[in-house]
């Protein structure tokens, strides 16, 4: 071999060691690059695998701890997973029991829920889907679900689903409905009309007798200003301090001039309360409305009716001033022409004669006693000093000192006597008239007048009680009339009892009797105190 072909294979060789040494140098360095790498890997790996286990673990306890059931089935509906509340909706004895979510439909829902399904798949998810389940115990639940789909690979597999037992909230959403239409039915009916406004008085709601009522139909009246509608300016000046009253929580009645779509004035009586919304604030107002226009005008013509009734009972009351003196006028004229005539033929009348010049006199003296008790009767209603404090027992001491009292009958009251408001006039004739009927009525050799009293809540009770000669109780309501007679004697007008009935009347009380022919009488009464 030549000396050029072994510098040449010399040179070669250098070469292939010197490249063998540049690529042992990067091969070196990249396995020392590839082991930091494996070395990282591992770590990230390894953080990873720590990370999906906490992730795992967080998912396991919301898994468990959701308030709400949640299950996972497979597409045939066989349960793979569920979480304790599932359970106890299916009515399972635990989380680990096996079943199949298509067994429990009803019958009559498989189509339903197989379309229902099929929708599920196709879409990958399904929301407020509502369904009734026959349970593992055979119980009737409607529950509320939302599912979607677990696809491996694009491919689904499985389906999850959170569930929630809606039949307590279905029975009570039913039984709210059916109040609400209660109230529909009622409100809508009702012969009183009904008015609901907002804040700014705006209608969101009427009644049809509150329709009828304004004359406006419902479409004409919502959205409207209430006060708009039916009230001129001063009225609606009351309307707004009602709603002032409605901000602060007030509820009152309250009266209302209005007129309706006709233009007519009618009055209404209005109930108002404030209406509030969920958070308690309130919203505007309910009102209900009552007509009272016809009240009204009876009200009118009864004020119309007392003031003519008062003109007349004055004018009455005159004209019984005038009777009574243009009465009375005659009978002493006659009165004096018998004294006259008596005088001037003294000593020349035989004895008839005079016995019926005694009975003239006897006769005027009753009339003009009727005239005067008359008189006394038509006046018991004039106003009088009714609140000035009247004790009685100084009334019954000054009559015992005024009224003839015969030797043989007694009169004393068995209790203290109360002090009360009224007439002291009208009292004492009431007294008088009760006690003076016991003494002209008393056929005892030994006669006796008591008069009692007890207190009850709002009046006083009295009672007057003799031994006379009694009333039978056929009599008992009509003696209290004017002009009724039960003895024709000649002391008596008719008109006393009466009086005492008039008097009881005027002072707000009551009057009746007890009492049976021959064993005296009882006149109970009673006094507002």
């Amino acid at each position: 071999m030549s000396q050029d072909r072994i510098d040449i294979l010399e040179r070669a060789l250098k070469r292939e060691k010197k490249a063998r040494k540049a690529a042992e140098k990067i091969l070196e360095q990249k396995s020392t690059e590839l082991y930091y790498s494996k070395k990282k890997i591992e770590e990230l790996y390894k953080e990873v695998e720590s990370e999906l286990t906490k992730t795992d673990s967080q998912l396991q306890g919301v898994f468990e701890n959701i308030v709400d059931a949640y299950v996972i089935i497979d597409i045939a509906g066989n349960i793979l997973k569920m979480n304790a509340t599932a359970a106890h909706l299916f009515d399972f004895e635990s989380d680990k029991s096996d079943g199949n979510l298509m067994n429990m439909v009803l019958p009559e829902d498989i189509d339903y829920v197989s379309q229902s399904f099929k929708s599920l798949q196709k879409e990958g998810s399904i929301k407020d889907f509502k369904i009734n389940i026959k349970t593992n115990k055979n119980d009737i639940k409607l529950v509320h679900v939302n599912a979607s789909i677990i696809y491996d690979k694009g491919i689904a597999v499985a389906a999850q689903g959170i569930l929630r037992d809606i039949t307590q909230d279905n029975k009570y959403q039913k039984s709210l409905e059916a109040e609400r239409e209660k109230y529909r039915a009622i409100t809508a009916n009702m012969n009183l009309g009904l008015l609901e406004v907002n804040n700014d008085d705006e209608i969101l709601l009427c009644n049809s007798s509150f329709c009828e009522m304004s004359g406006y139909a419902q479409d004409e009246l919502l959205g409207k200003v209430a006060s708009d509608l039916f009230l001129d300016s001063e009225v609606a000046e009351i309307i707004k301090n009602e709603n002032l009253k409605r901000q602060k929580g007030d509820s009152n009645s309250y009266e209302l001039k209005i007129k309706n779509k006709l233009g007519e004035i009618r009055y209404w009586l209005v109930s108002g309360a404030p209406n509030y919304n969920l958070e308690g604030k309130v919203i505007g107002s309910i009102g209900i409305h009552l007509d009272i226009t016809a009240f009204k005008k009876l009200q009118e013509q009864k004020e119309k009716l007392l003031i003519d009734l008062e003109k007349s009972n004055n004018e009455l009351h005159e004209y019984a001033h005038v009777v009574s003196h243009d009465l009375k006028s005659p009978l002493r004229s006659i009165n004096a022409l018998v004294s006259w005539l008596k005088e001037d033929n003294f000593g020349k009348l035989d004895e008839i004669s005079l016995k019926n010049f005694g009975l003239i006199e006897s006769t005027l003296e009753k009339m003009e006693q009727l005239i005067s008790n008359i008189l006394s009767y038509s006046s018991l209603g004039e106003e009088t000093q009714s609140n000035q404090p009247v004790n009685l027992n100084d009334v019954l001491l000054e009559i015992k000192e005024t009224i003839y009292l015969p030797e043989h009958i007694s009169l004393k009251a068995n209790t203290e006597l109360p002090i009360i408001n009224g007439d002291k006039t009208k009292l004492e004739q009431l007294f008088q008239n009760l006690i003076g009927n016991a003494i002209k009525y008393c056929d005892k050799a030994e006669g006796f007048i008591e008069v009692n009293c007890r207190e009850l809540d709002q009046h006083y009770e009295f009672s007057v009680k003799d031994n006379g000669i009694g009333i039978e109780e056929k009599h008992h309501e009509k003696i209290f009339k004017i002009f009724n007679y039960l003895n024709k004697s000649k002391d008596s007008s008719g008109i006393g009892l009466s009086i005492v009935k008039k008097i009881v009347d005027l002072h707000e009380g009551d009057l009746w009797l007890e009492s049976s022919l021959g064993t005296g009488s009882t006149f109970f009464f009673t006094l507002k105190k």
